[in-house]
């Protein structure tokens, strides 16, 4: 990779990491084009090889800022204190809503390196995006007050349906729906809010 790339406006910058990660968010590796991240990105080929030489190296930078900007971004919104489920899982929300604010694909684009096949690129992959979730999933579940659930509530079953949940709902928004990410956000939180009333004991709504 060349250097010079940071050197561009951070607009700028952003404007082709996010081309390349819809692309690569929406493709497998073999099937994303360049032309079609250099159309949604509006710079010419030349210029986007001249900073990252091929694909497979835009790939590989793509992925290795996608996962650095996860985990900062997370860990910006770690509370070590709060102990409430439910308002764990509306803190990663938000935090989630506000990398999607920077970067749209960034998730499905992790979602499919992780799936990624081709040895080309996996061998150069230092996949932790499952790793990160698993983590903060462990972390979410051991921190927890367990003593807020109903009795006879798994906290972990609770947490498989809110994940569940997590991707039908983003699967069933309209790209429109997409765009509005505080709409986004009030309405999956209300999702959680719900699930509240349903899991916890009543003294703790």
């Amino acid at each position: 990779m060349n250097i010079k790339f940071f050197d561009l406006p951070k607009e700028k910058q952003n404007t082709i990491i996010n081309a390349a990660m819809s692309v690569f968010a929406h493709n497998d590796y073999k099937r994303a084009t360049i032309d079609e991240i250099i159309k949604q990105a509006k710079i010419s080929k030349g210029l986007l090889f001249h900073y990252f030489e091929n694909k497979k190296g835009l790939y590989l930078y793509i992925y290795n800022y996608a996962e650095k900007f996860l985990i900062d971004e997370m860990q910006k919104s770690y509370d070590e204190t709060q102990t409430d489920f439910f308002e764990m899982l509306i803190q990663a929300q938000t935090s989630k809503i506000k990398i999607m604010s920077v970067h749209p694909n960034l998730y499905g684009f992790l979602k499919n390196a992780y799936l990624e096949k081709n040895t080309e690129i996996v061998e150069n992959l230092d996949i932790k995006f499952k790793q990160i979730i698993s983590k903060s999933s462990s972390t979410l579940l051991n921190k927890i007050d367990v003593s807020k659930f109903k009795e006879n509530i798994s906290p972990e079953k609770v947490l498989d349906i809110i994940i569940w949940s997590s991707e039908g709902f983003i699967k069933s928004r309209t790209e429109k729906q997409l765009e509005n990410l505080t709409q986004l956000n009030e309405d999956f939180t209300s999702y959680l809010l719900l699930l509240k009333q349903n899991f916890y004991k009543e003294n703790y709504l």
